[in-house]
């Protein structure tokens, strides 16, 4: 995974720097457009993520601790610190220091107080214990192997009866395992992905309960030769009190 990891990392940083120079650029694991961001005019910098207003449909709440593994470049880490208000606080965890920067550019630019963002890998995250009220992630937990680790690490830091919050791209069923180690298809959110029975086998092994897959749109995938059914949707779950 280590290679994989790596090719991950400059992958992102790439489309990063190359969104940077473009007028508009599509999101990295979906179709649809993302919309401008206002901080640098010129620029339309993707989300990298599978589903538009995540923050909105976590069901955020004025003074939630908010805490967004693969944060990217900001934009659900600044809507999140929008909707939680000056009581609340979201934390950004990214591996890549190019998403770093340009998040942290964005926190400073829109003059946000309640946000941050930390450098560090979902696996091991630089959080403590029993901290957030709410993980989101948008196409990110399947970017990873060790998605029970990241469960795991989801379960630790969040309080009881807080929330995890996954938008993530699903199989209809197990990929082949040609497809899982082709760097590529990871890279585009596609050679990591579970089937909803595999994200409730994992979610249940990290201790969480009340387990919700609500698909959203689906699209198929060519491999040789055969064509492979997706979804992206959100997977929700709850930490027992």
């Amino acid at each position: 995974m280590t290679k994989n990891k790596d090719s991950i990392k400059k992958s992102y940083a790439q489309t990063l720097k190359n969104a940077q120079t473009e007028t508009s650029k599509e999101s990295c694991c979906s179709e649809q457009k993302t919309p401008k961001l206002s901080l640098k005019p010129v620029q339309s910098i993707p989300s990298f993520g599978c589903i538009i207003d995540l923050p909105e449909k976590a069901g955020l709440k004025e003074g939630d601790i908010v805490v967004d593994f693969g944060s990217g470049p900001g934009h659900d880490l600044i809507r999140a610190a929008e909707i939680i208000g000056s009581q609340g606080k979201a934390i950004g965890i990214d591996m890549t220091t190019e998403m770093i920067q340009n998040a942290t550019d964005e926190i400073e630019f829109k003059g946000l107080k309640n946000a941050e963002v930390r450098l560090g890998e979902i696996e091991n995250v630089p959080v403590e214990d029993n901290f957030a009220d709410v993980v989101i992630s948008n196409c990110v937990i399947n970017l990873t192997a060790n998605k029970s680790v990241v469960f795991k690490e989801a379960f630790r830091i969040l309080k009881p009866g807080g929330r995890l919050v996954d938008a993530d791209v699903i199989a209809e069923q197990d990929l082949p395992q040609s497809l899982q180690d082709d760097n590529k298809s990871w890279c585009s959110c596609i050679g990591g992905a579970l089937t909803k029975k595999g994200y409730t086998e994992a979610l249940k092994a990290a201790g969480f309960i009340d387990i919700k897959i609500n698909v959203d749109h689906s699209r198929h995938t060519e491999w040789q030769g055969e064509k492979i059914k997706m979804y992206s949707g959100i997977i929700s779950a709850v930490k027992p009190l």
